[in-house]
């Protein structure tokens, strides 16, 4: 059980005196120190800023790009906007009401509300609802389809963008969720046709040309990473701070496509990330309530569990449970069990969302495997409150927390919401009065459930109390020596769980 509250009375020790800060350990009064400024919004946010805060889990990189990005590239080749802010491939021809896109740069200072208007529709920014566009969870989604011209050509310039914002926040490591093939698999499964036998549909992808669109997304990640590092200057004598963060990438399933489609993005997802250590995981995405999605979701599932059975070695992430009161029938988030399923039959080891669990089959035992399964759930609160059911406070976070199921936060879209990993900490202690022990539990477990290779730092899932044997008694404030130091050196998930300890220990030494 974790302890929400745990500083608040430490807090009041410090502050009448009875307890001098002298005599705590700095863990204890870092967090008495985040106790005492809960409620000071700007001692705060300087405070979560500073914070090591591990992985971020659940992104997607054309959702984490912000409008005024997409803006640049649109400008930068040429491309239109449509009257509804959609970019559009030239010519511009104002009489069909196509614009140049660089009208919304806004150079001269001319065009400052035109320029207003294409990130409001590019984005949840300052969403109003009008006719047409009264809602802000149809209206987000909407945007992807708007920018979505320009996204693969620009990975590059996107990759530096999220890479930069991450590191400066004191982040570590970030999944971020994209489609290595650039799409190419859609239509490769289109042209192939479906076939119930998962053994022939594979069979014909493969004839198809699979095996050379393997290597070309391979590639497509080669000069992305490229043009990231020469933007970043990451060879040059003043590297970003995004240089030494670890990346790596999810392979995206694009669900609300028909079954052919999808079979063949999970097919070029294994098969990728079986061959490149770079991707480390398969995630199906896009709205759970659409119909293809909810109708097909049990075919997915046999799908995802078919090609796990075949590479066993490779890991999944699923965003499942994406359904609320509101948006989906009571009977649907009931049966089939999303999360449940997409763990047993899909092989899941990670639920992006999750936040239909009180609503799905025996949630008391579906909380108690996912515990018992150490399943960590990926929280995006900031944009669960922003899209989600509205409510704000009423996130599914606290539910996670006393079942004891590890969780992490995240970001998600943080471009499409205006928002970033430090907001997400920020509303888990202003609206769920988190603390500081339960933050860095939180951090921690980003890390040990990261789909890294090696052992793990710690001795235990989840218990972050003991470290592992070989690195038992030593500093993270000293260079780490004998089996320590050749357990991180065979290791990339323990060096980089020790590296976070090392900045945490540095962050605790300042209170």
């Amino acid at each position: 059980m974790l302890r929400l509250f745990f500083a608040f009375p430490l807090a009041v020790a410090l502050l009448t005196g009875t307890v001098s800060p002298a005599t705590l350990k700095p863990e204890a009064r870092t967090a008495a120190h985040l106790a005492a400024i809960a409620n000071d919004p700007a001692k705060l946010t300087m405070f979560l800023e500073a914070m090591p805060k591990g992985g971020d889990l659940h992104h997607h990189l054309t959702g984490a790009v912000y409008a005024e990005s997409y803006i640049e590239y649109a400008a930068q080749d040429g491309d239109c906007f449509d009257p509804g802010f959609t970019i559009t491939a030239p010519p511009c021809d104002p009489a069909k009401g196509l614009v140049p896109a660089s009208r919304a740069l806004n150079a001269d200072g001319s065009h400052y509300e035109y320029r207003n208007l294409a990130i409001d529709a590019l984005s949840a920014r300052n969403f109003a609802p009008t006719q047409g566009d009264n809602s802000i969870l149809v209206h987000f989604f909407k945007t992807f389809f708007k920018f979505d011209l320009v996204t693969n050509g620009h990975w590059p310039q996107m990759l530096a963008e999220v890479v930069h914002r991450a590191a400066i926040q004191h982040e570590v490591y970030l999944e971020t969720m994209l489609s290595p093939d650039k799409f190419k698999s859609l239509g490769m499964g289109a042209q192939v046709g479906w076939d119930e036998n998962f053994d022939r549909m594979r069979a014909k992808l493969d004839a198809a040309g699979m095996p050379a669109l393997v290597a070309e997304s391979r590639r497509n990640l080669d000069e992305a990473e490229s043009g990231m590092r020469k933007i970043l200057g990451c060879n040059g004598p003043a590297p970003d701070p995004g240089c030494a963060l670890t990346l790596r990438y999810i392979a995206q399933v694009l669900r609300d496509e028909p079954r052919e489609q999808v079979f063949a993005q999970i097919q070029v997802g294994f098969e990728l990330a079986n061959a490149d250590s770079r991707v480390v995981s398969i995630n199906p995405v896009q709205p759970q309530e659409d119909y293809l999605p909810m109708h097909d979701f049990e075919l997915h599932m046999k799908m995802f569990g078919y090609f796990h059975r075949r590479y066993p070695k490779v890991k999944i992430a699923m965003h499942a449970g994406e359904l609320f009161p509101g948006v989906s029938r009571p009977e649907e988030m009931e049966a089939p069990s999303h999360i449940r399923d997409s763990i047993l039959v899909g092989g899941a080891e990670r639920i992006g969302h999750g936040l239909d669990v009180l609503y799905e089959r025996d949630p008391q035992g579906l909380l108690r495997m996912m515990a018992q399964r150490h399943i960590l759930v990926e929280d995006p609160i900031y944009i669960h409150e922003l899209i989600g059911p509205g409510v704000v406070g009423g996130d599914v976070l606290p539910t996670y927390l006393h079942a004891g199921v590890p969780v992490s936060l995240a970001t998600d879209d943080e471009g499409g919401a205006r928002s970033d990993l430090t907001q997400t900490f920020l509303r888990a202690v202003q609206g769920y009065h988190v603390d500081y022990a339960t933050l860095k539990r939180m951090v921690r477990d980003s890390l040990e459930h990261a789909f890294l290779p090696g052992a793990d730092l710690w001795a235990a899932p989840e218990d972050f109390a003991h470290v592992t044997a070989a690195c038992s008694g030593q500093s993270t404030a000293a260079s780490p020596a004998g089996a320590c130091r050749a357990l991180l050196a065979a290791s990339p998930h323990a060096a980089l769980e020790w590296k976070e300890e090392a900045a945490f220990a540095a962050f605790e030494r300042g209170f």
